[in-house]
């Protein structure tokens, strides 16, 4: 995916209107399913996070950016927040969404928004991307995770500190499906690692952190080849 069609992908989640037909161009989108409300659409939070993390590349290493996209973006936000997640918005007021849902949603917008300020701070797309492996974690993936996987993979063959955690957190979750970052977490296996700042960096805080990711590495390693139940 281009940034062009990325940032369309984005602005069709957002809402827009075929004129010739009257209707919306992706109708079951993120913010055009909200109203009328239609549901919540699992596959719609990983197709934004799909979009939003490839303008990311631009995005968060660019002094000027596209103020028309930022606007995307935020309204992506702005708009589930006052109608799906204020007690007095159209959704709650007129009990249309379920509580479950209510959390739900607001995890896609936390997920989002928490990736846009990552990439807007100047956080690559493979940093950003733990705030996704975050959702991995805690709800699951969809069709696309090769995309995300690719940058999974980057984060553990960089070694990007904290954000790393996550990674294998949710690389361990995907189970067999991770099989492609294997000769990455194999490789990561054999390096060494000191998080600490300067004042506090000794061989032996060095050994703890190593033995700490190590470990960490090899569970993410263990789940994904005992796991048998993706294919």
């Amino acid at each position: 995916m281009t940034y062009d069609e990325a940032k369309r992908q984005l602005s069709l989640h957002l809402g827009v209107l075929d004129e010739a037909r009257g209707e919306w161009e992706l109708e079951d989108g993120l913010v055009v399913s909200l109203r009328p409300y239609s549901g919540l659409h699992e596959k719609n939070i990983h197709l934004v996070m799909e979009a939003l993390l490839t303008v990311g590349d631009r995005l968060h290493r660019e002094r000027q950016i596209d103020r028309e996209l930022v606007t995307t973006i935020w309204s992506l936000c702005y708009y589930p927040r006052i109608w799906g997640l204020q007690p007095d918005g159209m959704l709650q007021r007129n009990n249309l969404i379920t509580r479950d849902d209510i959390a739900r949603l607001e995890l896609w917008v936390d997920t989002i928004e928490e990736t846009a300020h990552a990439l807007l701070n100047g956080q690559p797309p493979h940093v950003a991307v733990y705030n996704y492996a975050a959702y991995v974690v805690k709800v699951g993936w969809w069709d696309n995770i090769g995309f995300f996987l690719q940058l999974m993979q980057r984060t553990v063959s960089e070694d990007v500190g904290s954000a790393s955690t996550m990674i294998l957190s949710a690389l361990g979750k995907l189970g067999s499906v991770a099989k492609p970052v294997l000769p990455a977490l194999y490789d990561a296996l054999r390096r060494e690692y000191s998080w600490n700042s300067p004042e506090f960096e000794t061989p032996a805080n060095r050994d703890r952190t190593t033995a700490k990711v190590r470990a960490e590495i090899q569970r993410a390693i263990d789940a994904i080849e005992q796991d048998t139940g993706h294919g």
